[in-house]
């Protein structure tokens, strides 16, 4: 018995350390340096207003900085920038007994009956106080004739009577109640500011935790020291006075950071079958891959981060041991290959995160990732470019994967009539071997072996073309009904056949098309003459892009739209 009293006792006495450890003075207040400055000028100046408005996310300091200016302004030895907490004003607000001190929820209290008795209580002076300070925590949770309620006591405030309102939905509180308040924003805490004013807990509790832990508990808090606090308490009662980072690992849920390295290890190393293995380890560590993923994104941001900037440390928040693996990781890659990366991972995120099969989903995207190729700096392909060009010079063939350049109007050498050996070069080229003649004309042989090098989707018109003839210096072509569409292509490239035929002759060179009873097609006529009615074909090609099924088509075949044809009523009767 006397035992489990004993044990009572220290239930009855522990503090929670997010109690234990609540700033009572404004030195004592992290992270929110501003406002603390804001205030206790303001105190020192006797510049006080009737009502503040705090608003900030969860455990950054405002109910806290609140009671902290309750007390300077009725501190026995103020108003002073610092209360003394020893005097009776500033023990009663710690200990929640001064009748002239209010804090309430606005959740708990947020229909107009309860602003209506709290609007009439603050009517008269204060009882033992220099102020009567009013506190409303999530102020933002009041009814809307709560707050209208509230509007005219603002507007009109009781002597000696100030109002704090916390919230941390700014949005939410209504415009007439912001204009009438001093508006403080409370910022994010820091992962640093967070991880420092735990090693001060550690050291006052007696702790042993290593930087790592602490930094694993600092960002699992997100800008909440109070969370911070609540983690900590939860990780020593897991591990005791000694905490180990395998035990923050498991409490928090945090994937160790070493498959993140062997991930990017193997995406980097083109390793598609470590994708798999490490998926499996992942899956059955249990972990949850959505929470996974987003920490490969942030893992492939501190390779950007130490790969572009020359001290990360600040920015990375990272060990010094932890920056040497990540630089040693992204060694052979460049800024622009890390950005890729990461952009790519970025665009999978939405997709992972509603696929009703994620592994699979995860397991596909990364192994896309490992046959990713890099990307060539300019300077190698301009460097490459200049090699081809002097080995042209040099009547050299061009490398493997590199066109066989086309001559241009303005070469020197227009209009020269081309060697046999080059003639034959071309034709090897096209894929035709032993001279054996396409079109029956030489000019017109010679057509198809240079579309077929510089532009191969125009080169097979020539060979569904009923006749493709030589004459006085014009080029006839003549199609069947059917394929009547194709002259509209010949028509939309005729520059460009007039310049070719005029470098393969020496001769200028007119088109003409005809249909296949050799009745001759209206003359080609200039661009300019046929500017609406190009404008109308784009039109109509575009349209029959958008058709599901031509897309399909043309996906499957690699082709395009060349013409549309309209399809007549002797068509719809065959």
């Amino acid at each position: 018995m006397p035992d489990q009293s004993i044990n009572n006792n220290n239930q009855a006495s522990y503090l929670v350390l997010a109690r234990k450890y609540r700033p009572k003075k404004f030195a004592e207040v992290v992270g929110q340096e501003a406002v603390v400055r804001t205030l206790q000028n303001a105190i020192k100046e006797n510049r006080i207003s009737h009502a503040y408005l705090f608003s900030g996310m969860r455990g950054v300091g405002k109910t806290t900085v609140a009671r902290i200016l309750a007390k300077a302004l009725n501190c026995q030895a103020g108003p002073a920038p610092e209360p003394c907490n020893q005097c009776d004003l500033c023990q009663a607000i710690n200990e929640d007994r001064l009748i002239d001190f209010i804090e309430i929820d606005g959740a708990s209290n947020r229909g107009i009956e309860d602003v209506k008795t709290l609007r009439d209580s603050v009517q008269y002076e204060p009882m033992h106080s220099r102020y009567r300070v009013i506190i409303i925590d999530e102020v933002h949770q009041l009814s809307r004739d709560a707050f209208n309620a509230l509007l005219k006591t603002l507007e009109e405030p009781p002597t000696r009577t100030i109002f704090i309102f916390a919230t941390t939905e700014f949005h939410k509180v209504p415009r007439t109640i912001i204009s009438r308040c001093q508006h403080f924003v409370f910022k994010r805490l820091s992962a640093e500011d967070i991880a420092s004013h735990l090693k001060y807990i550690a050291g006052r509790e007696g702790l042993t935790v290593s930087p790592y832990s602490l930094k694993l508990i600092a960002e699992a808090a997100d800008g909440s020291l109070r969370d911070a606090e609540t983690l900590l308490d939860q990780v020593i009662s897991f591990s005791g006075l000694k905490v180990q980072d395998r035990d923050t690992e498991e409490i928090l849920g945090v994937i160790d950071y070493r498959l993140f390295e062997n991930f990017s290890k193997a995406i980097i190393g083109g390793q598609s079958e470590e994708i798999f293995q490490l998926t499996e380890e992942l899956v059955s560590a249990g972990h949850d891959l959505r929470y996974f993923y987003n920490g490969l994104i942030e893992h492939f941001r501190q390779l950007l981060l130490v790969k572009i900037i020359k001290d990360p440390a600040g920015l990375a928040f990272l060990p010094a041991e932890e920056l040497g693996r990540l630089r040693d990781i992204g060694q052979s890659l460049r800024p622009e290959d890390l950005l890729r990366y990461l952009t790519l991972l970025q665009e999978g995120e939405s997709g992972l995160r509603y696929s009703a099969q994620p592994r699979i989903f995860l397991e596909a995207h990364l192994i896309k990732l490992c046959y990713l190729s890099r990307l060539k700096p300019v300077e190698e392909v301009i460097g490459e470019l200049e090699e081809l060009k002097k080995g042209l010079g040099k009547n050299q063939s061009p490398p493997a994967g590199y066109p066989a350049p086309s001559a241009r109007p303005g070469d020197k050498n227009r209009g020269a009539v081309r060697s046999p050996d080059f003639q034959k070069a071309s034709r090897e080229q096209a894929g035709i071997k032993n001279g054996v003649p396409v079109l029956g004309h030489p000019v017109a042989d010679e057509f198809y072996f240079r579309l077929m090098k510089d532009k191969p989707a125009l080169a097979p018109i020539l060979k569904v073309a009923n006749k493709v003839e030589v004459k006085d210096k014009t080029i006839q072509f003549a199609f069947s009904q059917d394929k009547k569409h194709f002259a509209v292509l010949i028509e939309q490239n005729q520059a460009y056949l007039k310049r070719l035929a005029a470098e393969l002759d020496g001769h200028q060179f007119e088109l003409k098309i005809e249909d296949k009873d050799q009745q001759p097609a209206p003359e080609i006529k200039p661009k300019t003459e046929n500017k609406k009615a190009e404008t109308t074909a784009r039109s109509e090609a575009r349209l029959a892009v958008a058709d599901p099924k031509v897309k399909t088509v043309l996906d499957s075949l690699r082709g395009q739209v060349i013409a549309v044809k309209k399809k007549t009523n002797s068509d719809k009767s065959s």
